[in-house]
């Protein structure tokens, strides 16, 4: 990223929440239509919106993807569609962020964000509203995983513990399990709540539980034969979702690595801390949030600088690797991996 751009991007993050009460401002003034439909309680909730497409915008700059922040777009479409939301007020608000922007700095500051808010308007109006479904019938455990998911979603985890162990008995393994019912209902989660037929109660429900239920099964995971190989396992900081790399981190155990397991939201002096005590052969950072793509970046280049590590490989994982192509190499990682039976294959030639 050129010194301009930098320089640009300290500015927009110092000015975001001021730049945000501009665009609302800006909107609902030319719309008053806006504020007879959702009052004052609308003005601060776009404002929240207009930080949030700040933050994506930045990021999407600062490792110069649009595909990053057109994926942002998408889903903010499918969101506000599922709502019942005109998709127009989000046209409109990329609109007004263009304007305050242009106001705001100079022509050749803020040429970088014009044209990926433009990229972005023509994205958003070839879009066309989705529903997207991972309970698949390519899914050997589908019927399953649409059961536990029923349980789960009924507040019934006691039910949803006893479909698994009653896998387990029938000789599924967690392998599978993990795969087929753990990872899909997942997914299915979210895709529930962005279609709004599901709240954030029923989503950390579902989550917590599954994390309880994974727990139950560590006596299998654990019990493997280790091979020498040690991984550090974590989410970067701020962020909050844990569930996959911690899946991620259970499928190494039952190839035999001892892993570290950190959890979510781990800064990274204390990354570093741990890859030194426990002498990784591999750290795996999990990402879901691309507003935090930085961070893995600064991780990734901090344990570059340092000789001890000069051995150490590192692998990406999480969603916007899934949807950014040659992200990881771009952020200087080893390897990426869109599951976690393909981090293991990886994991493991790196290795050789």
């Amino acid at each position: 990223m050129s010194e301009q751009n930098e320089i640009f991007i300290r500015n927009l993050n110092a000015k975001k929440t001021e730049l945000a009460v501009k665009i609302t401002e800006l909107q609902f003034k030319n719309h008053p239509e806006l504020d007879k439909r959702y009052g004052e309680k609308g003005q601060e909730r776009c404002r929240e919106d207009a930080v949030y497409h700040l933050n994506y915008l930045i990021e999407a700059i600062q490792i110069d993807s649009q595909e990053l922040f057109n994926h942002y777009l998408e889903w903010a479409y499918n969101m506000l569609a599922a709502r019942k939301i005109p998709i127009d007020d989000l046209v409109q608000n990329i609109h007004y962020i263009k304007d305050v922007l242009s106001s705001e700095f100079s022509s050749n500051e803020v040429s970088p964000a014009i044209s990926f808010l433009e990229n972005g308007v023509t994205h958003l109006e070839n879009l066309k509203p989705t529903q997207e479904t991972y309970l698949i019938s390519e899914n050997p455990l589908v019927e399953e995983a649409k059961q536990y998911l029923s349980h789960l979603l009924s507040g019934k985890r006691d039910r949803a513990a006893l479909l698994i162990d009653q896998l387990v008995d029938k000789n599924v393994t967690v392998t599978e399990i993990y795969e087929h019912i753990f990872q899909a209902t997942q997914y299915e989660v979210g895709a529930l709540w962005q279609r709004n037929e599901i709240t954030v109660a029923h989503e950390h429900y579902c989550t917590a539980a599954t994390q309880l239920i994974m727990s139950r099964l560590y006596p299998i995971i654990f019990s493997n034969k280790k091979n020498g190989l040690k991984m550090v396992a974590c989410s970067v900081a701020s962020e909050l979702h844990e569930i996959g790399i911690r899946m991620v981190s259970d499928f190494f155990e039952m190839d035999g690595w001892d892993t570290y397991y950190m959890g979510s939201n781990m800064p990274e002096s204390h990354i570093l801390k741990a890859l030194r005590e426990h002498n990784a052969n591999l750290l795996a950072i999990s990402v879901t949030l691309p507003i935090h793509i930085n961070k893995v970046e600064s991780i990734i280049r901090n344990v570059r600088d340092k000789p001890e590590f000069k051995n150490l490989k590192i692998m990406t994982g999480g969603y916007p690797f899934g949807i950014i192509p040659g992200l990881s190499e771009k952020l200087g990682a080893d390897a990426t991996a869109v599951n976690a039976r393909m981090a293991i294959s990886k994991a493991n030639a790196l290795m050789i």
